[in-house]
């Protein structure tokens, strides 16, 4: 077998813990046999192998998150339905272990916290907004899509009243009217 390295948790990096743990399992063989030749006295048991199988499948979604967030073809469009998906994935319920619904339901908790108010951004609520994919589908109900409406408006009021006051009084007839 190729020479593979561990990875290591890293408090500061959430998805370092999304690597420890791949990485545990990419190498479950060889850290098993490690454990049988050199008599150790603790391995990980089936049932804790298992339960490391299901975070990966609970974390997967914020590594790819992550990944797809922070690639440079990303838009300021793209953060609310990322967060909209990745709560619902972890709102759905699932048979299992206690341990991942418990997990699911902290880190669900964790991120209705840090993004409550995500839709009240007027950059991500018009992006959004004006994005073809998207429209008006990640948001919560009807007084988020109106505030992002609302929002939109005093952007392209904004707008008109900059280029009112950098274009010059003659010229603003001739930009409107098509030749």
């Amino acid at each position: 077998m190729p020479t593979k390295r561990l990875h290591q948790d890293v408090a500061t990096r959430w998805n370092s813990t999304y690597h420890m743990v791949e990485s545990l399992l990419e190498q479950k063989r060889s850290i098993s046999a490690y454990g049988a030749d050199h008599d150790l006295p603790v391995t990980l048991t089936a049932n804790q192998w298992a339960l490391l199988e299901k975070t990966i499948t609970v974390l997967a979604p914020f590594e790819e998150l992550t990944r797809q967030i922070s690639s440079s073809t990303s838009s300021a469009a793209e953060v609310i339905p990322s967060v909209t998906v990745l709560k619902r994935l972890l709102a759905r319920e699932n048979e299992g272990d206690t341990g991942i619904k418990t997990m699911k339901t902290i880190l669900l908790e964790a991120v209705q916290r840090r993004f409550k108010t995500i839709e009240n951004e007027p950059l991500y609520a018009v992006a959004t907004l004006l994005d073809l994919r998207f429209k008006d589908r990640y948001f919560k109900g009807a007084d988020s899509i109106k505030h992002a409406k609302d929002a939109l408006t005093r952007e392209v009021e904004k707008m008109e009243a900059l280029q009112s006051r950098t274009t010059p009084k003659g010229s603003r007839e001739s930009a409107r009217k098509p030749p």
